[in-house]
């Protein structure tokens, strides 16, 4: 797809009050200022996101022993179920909900998770300021676009006031604030926290929008006055639901590749990849596929055919076919010995973001952004049918390697299983609401791996749908999978800038690879495990040798 459109920022607002009285700020603020990236580094490493059931941010508050506090609105947990915090380090944590505590009177709760790792903890201010002085907000919004990703922003504004109490809400800002932050932090210029963001509303009569917290001092008064619970340290006692491998595992023996070459594409954004024996391909968002000798990293030809970004790409065994998926809805089967295109497959009513080939050789499969998946006859073009049941626009396919079973994940957070020959649904696998952006199967078709809008990514049973553990590290979407041909290995690419290298047994982090500027959005990795090839934004190729 083309990832620009999922940019521009923009902004969702709850129309929470009418019109409210603001109180003059007049207590005087007495701090060492920061530089405006000095603080918002700090609320970076004091800020966390929630997911569950409903989601938003949080405050790392206090530790007692293993057990962490986070601060966060009663709104953002007010609905019961299985939640995570995800630290700054990206790992997710599991919440006991039981242990859950609300703040009588005031949208705020307190949030507990055990960890080994040591965290920041906010340094709290006195909330008495000064009307003008510099306020920063800070949290988890979603992305613009479509897709919805969860991105940490911090903004700058001003204090403007204080209004009458409304739930615990009094400190007002002129902050721009998104849909996702509530639970967030307001910070002063010294990098302390003076409140916890809440409310957007629109003033009476006036497009300007106003948010406001509730002050620190506020819940301080209560917190002086109560215990907080600690959580227990056997992993699964109190939330049997959760897997005990969620927490990301250090390299034992770490695998060890390194960049050997780095290639610029020929557009802003390189979408996908395919490995094809000699030759590996890469799309564009540009409407092109390029492709490279493997042996040394030289641009042997490009295919023009699409009109629009190229978002997905597929090879036949044997290296021979190449099926592309773009923006402009078509997917195009090319014959790779000589370039041409063999065939364009219409149908879909809006961007292909996904395509995959049969192992078989009989069939294609396409996913689209109008919520459906095709699957086409691999020799005729024929389509064979069209399968419906995602709410959400379907950002991943695969198919297993016996050809009988076909995966597909979308933005409504759900993987479905289909039978590849018949197009009956064998089962559907619900996610934690987070989009399934990229699918792979393990060689043996036992299991399947899908990375998630948040970072992680679930190791799934394809017999019975369960999960069999979460792999938690990357800090953003996981927009790419690749498995090497015995299984051992998968590899996995994300708008964190990195891709990392996991032992599919174990769950175990074997290697992170850095050096990408921009986001990476493509890996593969070739048939004998000793290359890795990874692509994204700003045109960024890069090789990677396995090393002795």
């Amino acid at each position: 797809m083309n990832y620009s459109r999922t940019i521009p920022a923009i902004l969702s607002a709850t129309i929470a009050l009418s019109s409210i009285a603001l109180i003059p700020l007049t207590s005087p603020q007495i701090a060492l200022g920061l530089t405006a990236d000095a603080v918002k580094t700090v609320a970076k490493q004091i800020t966390v996101r929630i997911q569950g059931p409903k989601g938003g941010s949080g405050v790392i508050l206090e530790k007692q022993g293993s057990t962490y506090y986070i601060l966060t609105n009663w709104h953002v947990v007010d609905k019961a179920g299985d939640y995570e915090v995800v630290t700054p380090d990206g790992v997710a944590h599991s919440v006991y909900y039981s242990l859950v505590r609300r703040v009588p009177g005031m949208d705020l709760a307190v949030v507990p998770f055990s960890s080994p790792q040591t965290y920041r903890l906010a340094q709290l201010a006195n909330s008495a300021a000064t009307k003008g002085n510099k306020a920063y907000v800070a949290g988890w919004p979603a992305s613009g676009g479509s897709l919805r990703q969860p991105i940490f922003i911090a903004t700058e504004g001003q204090l403007t006031g204080r209004q009458t109490p409304w739930n615990g809400y009094t400190l007002v800002y002129n902050n721009l604030v998104r849909a996702g932050m509530s639970g967030g932090p307001v910070l002063d210029d010294a990098g302390r926290v003076v409140a916890i963001n809440g409310i957007v509303r629109l003033e009476e009569n006036s497009d300007k929008i106003v948010a406001a917290g509730i002050e620190i001092n506020t819940f301080m008064k209560w917190r002086s006055a109560v215990s907080l619970p600690v959580v227990p340290q056997s992993p699964t006692a109190g939330n049997p639901k959760t897997p005990v491998n969620n927490a990301p595992r250090k390299p034992g023996s770490a695998i060890a590749f390194v960049a050997t070459n780095t290639l610029k594409g020929s557009s802003e954004v390189v979408s996908s990849l395919a490995l094809a024996s000699a030759y590996f391909t890469t799309g564009n968002s540009n409407g092109t596929i390029s492709v490279w000798n493997f042996s040394d990293g030289q641009l042997k030809t490009t295919l023009q055919g699409h009109t629009e970004a190229v978002n997905a790409l597929a090879a036949s065994a044997d290296g021979k076919v190449l099926a592309s998926g773009s923006d402009d809805k078509t997917v195009k089967i090319w014959n790779l010995e000589t370039g041409a295109v063999v065939r364009t497959l219409s149908g879909h009513s809006g961007a292909v973001s996904s395509v995959a080939l049969s192992p078989d050789g009989l069939f294609v499969a396409s996913g689209s952004w109008d919520k459906t998946v095709k699957i086409w006859n691999a020799k005729t073009g024929e389509l064979l049918r069209t399968l419906t049941g995602h709410s959400g626009l379907v950002n991943a396919v695969a198919i297993s390697p016996d050809s009988k079973i076909l995966a597909s994940g979308g933005k409504d957070g759900s993987i479905k299983l289909w039978n590849l020959a018949t197009g009956q649904a064998i089962r559907t696998i619900a996610g934690k609401n987070l989009s399934v952006l990229s699918l792979v199967f393990t060689p043996d078709g036992k299991t399947l791996a899908a990375g998630n809008s948040n970072g992680t990514i679930g190791l799934w049973n394809v017999g019975n749908g369960q999960l069999i553990r979460r792999l938690s590290g990357h800090t953003d979407g996981v927009w790419s999978l690749a498995i090497s041909r015995d299984g051992s290995i998968l590899v996995s690419g994300s708008w964190d800038k990195s891709v990392k290298l996991w032992d599919v047994r174990s769950g175990e982090l074997k290697g992170n690879l850095s050096g990408h500027s921009g986001y990476v959005t493509a890996v593969g990795i070739s048939a004998d495990a000793k290359t890795i090839v990874s692509a994204g934004w700003l045109g960024e190729i890069k090789i990677w040798k396995r090393g002795n």
